[in-house]
């Protein structure tokens, strides 16, 4: 399957990564205005172009999936599918390579309940199983410790410390470049 061909539903132990709903716009709209979350991310993300957040959801098939910019799930618990806790992305895909990065952005309220390592992980399970990911890619501020620990426990390794990168702020970020190869698994080196 390519990567783009369907949308995807991923089920893990705990969590459902799913497309977004327009039942899910007031925790988006929370999401999108948290300073605490989005003080490690880029400005430019898709949910925060739009000041009214059914209106983001409403045009993000059309303007992400369609369009093969990205891909932004909904994560949310296994027991309450409804409950938005956070967002899922699949994004920079190179078809060539094939080669993907994936982020993710959780409600403040729920941080420290393990939802980033597991949704690392199901991103990572889903790329390299169902799409055939040679290369999975995630970038994170030096000062996201929380994330980079997300993405280690699912074997990314950071391959590229404190390069500098414009995220849209007044000067640019140092960003770590965490890495997944697919070689690794097949070489043993998980």
């Amino acid at each position: 399957m390519k990567l783009f061909d369907e949308m995807p539903y991923i089920e893990g132990e705990h969590l459902i990564l799913r497309e977004m709903h327009p039942s899910d716009a007031p925790a988006l709209d929370e999401l999108s205005h948290s300073e605490a979350v989005y003080r490690y991310l880029p400005t430019f993300l898709y949910e925060q172009s739009y000041d009214d957040a059914a209106t983001a959801i409403e045009h993000m098939r059309e303007e992400c999936f369609d369009t093969k910019e990205s891909i932004l799930l909904t994560i949310c618990p296994c027991e309450a599918p409804e409950q938005m806790v956070g967002i899922a992305e699949i994004y920079a895909f190179e078809e060539r390579k094939p080669k993907m990065s994936i982020g993710y952005r959780i409600l403040e309220r729920y941080w420290g309940r393990g939802i980033a390592t597991e949704t690392a992980g199901l991103l990572k399970r889903y790329l390299l199983e169902e799409v055939g990911a040679r290369t999975i890619t995630a970038h994170v501020m030096v000062e996201n410790e929380p994330s980079a620990r997300a993405l280690a426990k699912n074997g990314f390794v950071n391959l590229y410390s404190n390069c500098v990168e414009d995220w849209g702020f007044e000067e640019p970020v140092l960003v770590d470049k965490y890495v997944f190869k697919r070689r690794w698994i097949d070489g043993g080196v998980s």
